[in-house]
């Protein structure tokens, strides 16, 4: 062969050679690549929809099974992530998720199958997931080392579809090959890498970051709507074509306690929410009370209404979450203003002419009832101002027979001077005392000059001494007294409990307080008891019960209490109780 035609046949062989080598590898006949995916969730064999997010770049596919499409209220983190990061490397994804399980599966963008390329989803090239492999690090721990992609397995809960149009019908044909990383739980806070690379250089092929941040449900507005009058339609309008104004509107994410006026609706509104996200609500916080409510408008808006009937002054707790993200509960109180003072003012008068005429009879009756009832106190109480009187009146003549006895025994002594001084001394007592019996009480001051003078006065007769001690907290000048109480207590002391032979014979009154009762004391040291039963007791000491009776009759609130006591060795006390004098 000449060598001009092997120059030939030389040169066409290495363009065939080079062309050979741009075509890609041999491709299924009459099909080249699906241009859309479908993931139907397997539950008891029958294939169901199922919320998946798709991530399809022209180098590397996968699937977020489980998970929704990142919430639209997650796109401020985005946003934020964009601000700060600029240096994020072109091959990372981040997914932000509410929901607490995740899968991912793998898609392969083609097949390698006897040396040729069958390609799967659309016209994506990249590598051979066969040569590739992942790990997995969560809360800064490495929970999935280092893994061939070619040896996991496929999902078994899930069904993938590629779909793709030919002749104006749409086929579906279920993928050939997917590669499930597996199922992965995360908490509220976690972050979850995932990384591939290629095995053999080792070059990091795509690092995928799933956040599950706090998905608290205070993204709503709060509002009130009245029931009646010309408020109520414009608010509906307001409802109906939300952005045209609502009055008062107050955001979830500024505050979580809100105050509803008593007769209005309270309207909790959820907007911008997927079809598929689910909003719950309780006004308990308990397993069985929750209730889900979902987006179908097409503003994907939902509402919560507070009842109008609510007490006036009460507090309720509404609380929130979202179904994806059980565990954050957000918690609102909605308080109830007082109900507003609206006066129906022929009510009130005809409830006023009632009111004054039933006041009227009842007053008609109240006063004749009182006046019979005063006229009867009045009658008691002229019976009992008699009764003291005339008990008073006897102790006159009791002294007086008394004190005559101890002038006759004075006489008896041929002691004329003395005898006169004493009958003196007798007058001028006995003066004292007919102005102090005209009175029903006298001031105590005035009781004790009068019993000293009486104890004077029988001193001139008698040898022994005596004491009066009043405590310092005692003003005597301002408690009343009744006049003479205490006379015949000491006349019996005098009298009865000291013998002929008794020496150093002594009588003490003692007046102090307890709480607010006056307490009086009076005792003699005397080795004589004379605390005798009423029955065969002195006449004077028997005026004294009495007294006590009348008044403790005439004051029930102020009641006295009289009691005598002897001790052998000590002489006898008696004791006076005014509870409440003072």
């Amino acid at each position: 062969m000449p060598k001009k035609n092997l120059l030939i046949v030389f040169l066409l062989a290495t363009c065939i050679a080079a062309s050979a080598r741009q075509l890609p590898l041999h491709t299924e006949d009459n099909w080249s690549g699906f241009s859309g995916v479908d993931v139907k969730k397997t539950i008891r064999g029958k294939a169901c929809n199922s919320e998946f997010a798709l991530n399809a770049e022209p180098t590397f596919s996968y699937v977020m099974t489980d998970a929704p499409h990142t919430p639209e209220r997650f796109h401020q983190l985005f946003k934020d992530l964009q601000e700060t990061s600029s240096g994020v490397s072109e091959n990372a994804s981040i997914h932000y998720i509410s929901t607490r399980f995740i899968g991912i599966t793998f898609l392969p963008n083609y097949i390698i199958e006897k040396g040729k390329r069958i390609q799967l989803y659309r016209s994506f090239g990249g590598d051979d997931y066969e040569k590739l492999e992942f790990s997995a690090i969560q809360r800064h721990r490495l929970i999935r080392h280092w893994t061939s992609l070619s040896t996991l397995g496929e999902d078994k809960e899930h069904v993938f579809l590629g779909s793709k149009t030919l002749d104006h019908k749409t086929v579906t044909q279920k993928w050939k090959r997917t590669y499930f990383a597996g199922n992965f739980r995360l908490a509220v806070g976690d972050t979850l890498y995932i990384m591939v690379r290629n095995i053999a250089s080792r070059k990091l092929i795509k690092t995928i970051t799933i956040v599950r941040p706090e998905d608290k449900a205070n993204n709503f507005i709060f509002y009130q709507l009245p029931l009646k009058g010309e408020q109520l339609s414009t608010n509906l309008q307001h409802i109906l074509n939300y952005g045209s104004g609502i009055p008062e509107v107050y955001s979830g994410k500024v505050k979580d306690s809100f105050v509803k006026d008593y007769g209005k609706l309270g309207i909790i509104r959820f907007a911008g929410l997927r079809r598929n996200e689910v909003l719950q609500y309780a006004f308990e916080n308990k397993l069985e009370s929750w209730r889900s409510i979902y987006p179908v408008g097409p503003e994907n808006a939902v509402y919560i209404v507070v009842e109008n009937d609510l007490p006036a002054g009460k507090t309720k707790n509404i609380f929130l979450r979202y179904r994806s993200q059980a565990e954050t509960i957000h918690k609102i109180t909605v308080s109830v203003n007082n109900r507003p003072i609206q006066i129906p003012w022929g009510k009130v008068a005809l409830f006023t002419i009632v009111l004054l005429l039933l006041g009227g009879v009842l007053f008609y009756i109240w006063s004749k009832r009182n006046k019979r009832k005063l006229e009867a106190l009045k009658r008691r109480n002229e019976d009992t101002e008699t009764r003291l009187s005339l008990l008073s009146g006897q102790l006159n003549p009791h002294f007086l027979f008394n004190s005559l006895h101890a002038i006759q025994g004075t006489i008896n002594t041929s002691n004329p001077d003395k005898a006169n001084a004493y009958i003196s001394n007798v007058a001028t007592f006995m003066r004292d005392v007919m102005d102090t019996g005209k009175k029903e009480f006298i001031s105590l001051e005035e009781e004790i000059k009068i019993e000293k003078g009486y104890l004077q006065l029988e001193q001139e007769r008698l040898a022994f001494s005596y004491t009066v001690d009043i405590s310092a907290d005692i003003s005597a000048s301002l408690i009343d007294f009744p006049p003479l109480l205490l006379q015949p207590v000491l006349e019996n002391s005098i009298r009865h409990a000291f013998g002929k032979q008794f020496s150093s014979p002594n009588i003490l009154i003692k007046i102090y307080s307890v709480a607010s009762s006056l307490i009086i004391e009076v005792s003699d040291n005397g080795n004589t008891p004379w605390n005798s039963t009423a029955a065969n007791e002195g006449h004077g000491l028997s005026l004294t019960r009495k007294r006590i009776a009348v008044y403790n009759e005439k004051l029930k609130s102020l009641p006295i209490q009289m009691q005598i006591k002897y001790q052998t060795g000590t002489g006898t006390i008696t004791t006076f109780t005014f509870q409440n004098w003072l």
